[in-house]
């Protein structure tokens, strides 16, 4: 999907939301893996398309480019953020941190914080999201770090707190699939009543934001049974089917789902959703990304695993639309307790007779619960059996 060139969505730090109890309860669970890795301090980086190691532990969104939170392996954390000293007032609402310094030549303030963190000694500095880094400020980090000490990478096991849901984090995400429900039955409709997809994007976008969200993405047929793809050009003409995926971030929290918009009886549909309910049956602990595709495989014929969903049937999401790792064509993925999952198939035949549906799931020992059915998929007890 296309990022947003820039984000305009309600991002302060509200603690109604996320009161500081819950980042307390993520920092000391991130400075214990610290100690477990015998790191002396973090570097957590994050910019405006990708920040959520950076959202997870100071709620931070950097809207003008990179940002760092620097923290010791005790004591006060601080954020460099991008923009200058005129800005730290706006950027001290986007979080609860209280020292936030401007980024400026990244180099030198963090030589002085590292110089304090490493005075009795060499240290340790692990590096969180660095996935994302560019090549300037990365040379910047590592010419920072070396005198004073080794940097290494922790996105494994850091990646692993955060895939883990809170109780809150499950509610903020069913707020998030609240709008993206919203959101996509406007979408429909409109696309129903003869619109073009442009037509219907825009009155989606526009529900999507009045209940809240922070950001909105769609991708959607350029032709009949086409895949999703980013709206281009002029021409908005009615599509039929009409295959579609859109996103929705609300406090942070992204949902995401696959909707096909045809009139029934769609023998591609049928089959998308079919297939879809039986991976749904199949998910939980343990359960590995080729049980799922062995689960939905006998529901497809004749029809084929749409190109789309075939090499990756979902993955994990939360405060990014895609968290690590993705469960593509690695078979022995296994889905994991109290994380949640975006979970797709699609149905491909002749010419425009194609189809994907999509859930989203939060996965617990209790068994599934479905926290975003497509409108065109049918709930099912059996799958419901663990739903809280």
């Amino acid at each position: 999907m296309r990022n947003t060139a820039l984000l305009t969505g309600p991002y302060d730090w509200d603690p109604a939301l996320l009161p500081l109890s819950e980042f307390e309860e993520r920092l000391a669970a991130v400075r214990r893996v610290l100690a477990m890795q015998g790191a002396t301090a973090l570097l957590v980086h994050g910019n405006s398309i990708e920040h959520g190691a950076l959202a997870y532990l100071t709620g931070f969104t950097p809207k003008l480019g990179p940002a760092f939170a620097l923290v010791p392996r005790d004591g006060p954390i601080r954020i460099l953020a991008s923009g200058g000293s005129g800005m730290i007032g706006s950027a001290k609402l986007l979080t609860w941190v209280e020292d936030i310094q401007p980024l400026g030549n990244l180099r030198n303030p963090l030589s002085e914080w590292l110089g304090n963190i490493a005075r009795d000694g060499r240290a340790v500095i692990g590096l969180w999201g660095g996935i994302k880094l560019a090549q300037r400020p990365y040379i910047a980090t590592a010419v920072a770090i070396q005198p004073i000490g080794t940097m290494i990478d922790l996105d494994e096991p850091l990646d692993a707190l955060r895939r883990r849901k809170s109780l809150l984090e499950l509610k903020l995400l069913r707020e998030s699939c609240r709008s993206l429900t919203i959101a996509g039955d406007v979408f429909e409709r409109i696309a129903s009543d003869g619109s073009g997809p442009r037509a219907a994007a825009l009155a989606a976008e526009r529900a999507a934001y009045a209940h809240g969200a922070q950001d909105f993405r769609i991708l959607a047929s350029a032709r009949s049974g086409g895949p999703p793809l980013a709206l281009d050009g002029p021409a908005d003409l009615h599509i039929a089917p009409l295959l579609a995926c859109l996103a929705v971030r609300f406090a942070g929290y992204w949902s995401e789902g696959f909707v096909t918009v045809a009139a029934p009886p769609d023998r591609a549909l049928v089959r998308a959703e079919a297939a879809l309910k039986a991976m749904l049956r199949e998910a939980g602990p343990g359960a590995t990304a080729g049980d799922l595709r062995r689960a939905a495989a006998p529901h497809l014929p004749p029809y084929k695993f749409h190109p789309m969903v075939d090499s990756t049937i979902g993955n994990g999401i939360g405060l990014s639309l895609e968290e690590s790792p993705i469960p593509s064509r690695n078979e022995n993925f296994q889905l994991e307790a109290d994380c949640v999952y975006t979970l797709r198939c699609g149905a491909m035949g002749e010419g425009s007779d194609n189809a994907i549906v999509s859930a989203m799931v939060a996965v617990s020992e209790a068994g599934t619960n479905i926290i975003w059915p497509s409108k065109n998929y049918p709930a099912d007890p059996e799958i419901l059996r663990g739903s809280r």
